[in-house]
């Protein structure tokens, strides 16, 4: 999410720029269309859990490890 705002702040070039809060709206479709509105989202979220783990060290910090669903 905080992705896709970042995208959505600096990419802006019109002249009345509008803030928005996080929604699903900011971030990029998925691959396959999905009607049903939970089930999307939580296609969203397990994309999002991926890339997410994908970024962060496996090995965990100093106060414990990552874990995600």
């Amino acid at each position: 999410m905080l992705g896709a705002l970042s995208h959505y702040i600096s990419g802006y070039e019109g002249k009345d720029f509008q803030p928005m809060g996080a929604n699903f709206g900011v971030l990029p479709p998925l691959e396959e269309k999905i009607r049903d509105k939970r089930q999307r989202y939580a296609a969203l979220a397990q994309r999002a859990l991926q890339d997410l783990s994908a970024c962060i060290p496996s090995g965990g910090t100093e106060g414990g490890e990552y874990a995600f669903p």
